[in-house]
């Protein structure tokens, strides 16, 4: 049996597992159409048309079950009207005066969950009709933290977790506590989408003048040079805690606001509402505060879950895990001996996420997640013929691409590298990256305006595990994500000194640390041999607000707009004299 799963919100993309229960195939739709977060719900963009057409070829046999990234329309209104009901008992009457805002009777605003949802299903329907997949592919619905969790859980290889997802919102629910036993993962707790943490370090990433499911990383970057403010910090708590009968987070950020069942929403409101509270408080102190707070709460969460289910082992995933510093936080807690953070954390995994459970409910485990780039790969012809008509001169160098990368690194040079599969989720790992020296304390701003990107992210370290234990505050609990840069670790006193460009404002690092066997190694091996250094800059090979290149025309092109004169294609280098 192999299994085609789709997503088609915040993004959108498919995923393959194939009979044997290995993940063949995973790639968001973004990367095809070259919208960045592309969302192909309806009233937004074009359906996933484009990766379920590539997961349907990568597939050696037939596709048997299709699975959906959301849950069943009817499962969907029974919870949102459920929540919805629950919070105007409770004394927000007010709520129900949206119908009238909107535009909808009583009814139609009862009907909005089903109606919405159903809307979701009749477009994946059409994905799936247009695929040539009949009604002999039946279809299973897995609603958005059960993809999160499952994905997460089934693709670690662990056999017993305490598995735990906290996001925006997804099928009327912002988090989720499970337990992982042995391939069979069971639900112990739901979080509505009321008391969303993402919700409220979204509202936050607003009104600090950035923009919402983009730029939160940069919150989480400009707090490392910020201070708490006690007051935002009061506000805070007053608005979040954890309930200690239930282990449950509360949220009231919603408390008083005219907002209908969900899918109904309104950030607006929240906005405003936190920028109110910012007032005129430095923008770094605002980002210190809720950073702060966001970690001590999930902390005490997490803390609370594995004391009551006495588990040691953590996987996670949703949006909030894609904040390094608090998974950093969490593998600190003395209760945790090791910590799995989903390498695509991100809704862009819930297609797979989907796929496997699915695959896994037929009764066979599905095979743990190694390699990532399972993305779409091209032959040495195609990525040669894009090149050259860009203007490259495309050579096959006697020593090896990576050689050749490594010696214009020890110069000083910024590359690209273009090789294999596109990887799965939002990190680079070497597949479509650029590099560049880490020893030049420079180097941020020139990869900045090279790549037009804002000065306030830092870049990340490509070394050679070998060396780990001399650059970084080595973590055990953190094994895993030190090869797929989900987690941030301090960087020792040799490390500050030699490598500036990689160091954060709070002496951290995302680190991603590759094994011997890594092509990649040849390019550190060289640039080492050369110059003594053993650690580069890796970043994403796309400039500012493009998604990640797929397609070798799309790599050409913006590595010539980025003025980026190397660039290894395969086993081949492309120069621009």
């Amino acid at each position: 049996m192999s299994v085609l799963g789709i997503y088609d919100g915040h993004n959108a993309g498919a995923a393959l597992v194939s009979e044997r229960g290995r993940v063949i195939a995973a790639v968001e739709e973004e990367r095809f159409s070259r919208i960045k977060n592309h969302d192909a719900r309806p009233g937004q963009s074009a359906p996933p048309y484009e990766s379920v057409a590539f997961c349907l070829a990568a597939s050696p046999e037939p596709v048997t079950r299709i699975a959906f990234g959301l849950a069943a329309p009817a499962e969907l209104s029974r919870n949102a009207m459920a929540t919805f009901d629950a919070c105007v008992a409770a004394g927000e009457s007010q709520r129900l005066s949206r119908a009238a805002e909107l535009g909808l009777t009583d009814s139609e605003l009862r009907e909005l969950p089903a109606s919405t949802q159903r809307r979701r299903v009749d477009t994946l329907s059409a994905v799936v009709a247009g695929a040539g997949l009949g009604a002999e592919a039946p279809v299973a619905f897995v609603d958005h933290h059960a993809a999160h969790a499952g994905g997460a859980y089934l693709l670690s290889g662990l056999d017993q977790a305490l598995v735990v997802t906290l996001d925006g919102k997804g099928d009327n629910l912002s988090g989720s506590v499970s337990v992982g036993d042995h391939g069979t993962i069971s639900r112990t707790l739901e979080i509505p989408s009321e008391d969303s943490l993402g919700h409220l370090y979204s509202a936050f990433t607003v009104a600090c003048g950035l923009r919402p499911q983009r730029d939160e990383g940069k919150l989480q970057a400009m707090a490392a040079s910020g201070s708490i403010d006690r007051r935002i910090r009061s506000w805070l708590e007053d608005r979040f805690e954890l309930d200690g009968r239930s282990g449950a987070i509360r949220g009231k950020l919603s408390e008083g606001l005219v907002i209908g069942p969900y899918p109904d929403r309104r950030p607006d409101l929240h906005n405003d509402l936190v920028r109110e509270i910012i007032g005129g408080s430095r923008i770094v102190d605002v980002a210190a505060t809720v950073q702060n707070f966001l970690e001590q709460v999930v902390a005490e969460f997490v803390t609370w879950h594995l004391a009551r289910t006495g588990l040691r082992t953590l996987v996670v995933s949703g949006g909030v895990f894609a904040n390094v510093s608090l998974n950093h936080r969490l593998a600190d807690l003395g209760a945790v001996d090791r910590l799995h953070v989903h390498p695509a954390m991100t809704d862009a995994g819930i297609a797979m996420g989907a796929a496997v459970v699915t695959f896994a409910a037929q009764g066979t485990a599905p095979q743990p997640l190694r390699d990532l780039g399972i993305g779409p790969t091209y032959s040495d012809r195609e990525c040669a013929d894009a090149f050259e008509r860009e203007g490259f001169c495309v050579t096959t160098p006697r020593l090896g691409a990576e050689v050749v990368l490594g010696g214009a690194l020890a110069r000083g040079e910024v590359v690209a590298r273009f090789v294999g599969g596109a990887e799965y989720g939002p990190r680079a790992l070497g597949n479509r990256s650029i590099l560049a020296p880490a020893n030049n304390p420079s180097m941020p701003v020139i990869l900045n305006r090279m790549l037009r990107r804002s000065t306030v992210m830092p870049f990340a370290p490509m070394a050679r595990a070998r060396d780990a234990v001399d650059l970084f505050a080595v973590v055990p609990v953190l094994a895993d994500s030190f090869r797929t840069m989900t987690a941030a670790v301090p960087c020792t006193v040799e490390t500050r000194r030699r490598y500036p460009a990689i160091v954060h404002a709070d002496g951290t690092a995302r680190p991603q640390l590759l094994d011997d066997d890594e092509r990649a190694t040849a390019i550190i091996d060289e640039l080492e041999r050369r110059t003594g250094q053993h650690v580069i800059i890796n970043t994403s090979f796309n400039l500012h607000d493009e998604p990640m290149v797929c397609r070798p025309i799309d790599a050409a092109r913006s590595a010539s707009a980025a003025g980026i004169t190397t660039v290894q294609i395969g086993g081949m280098v492309a120069k621009l004299e």
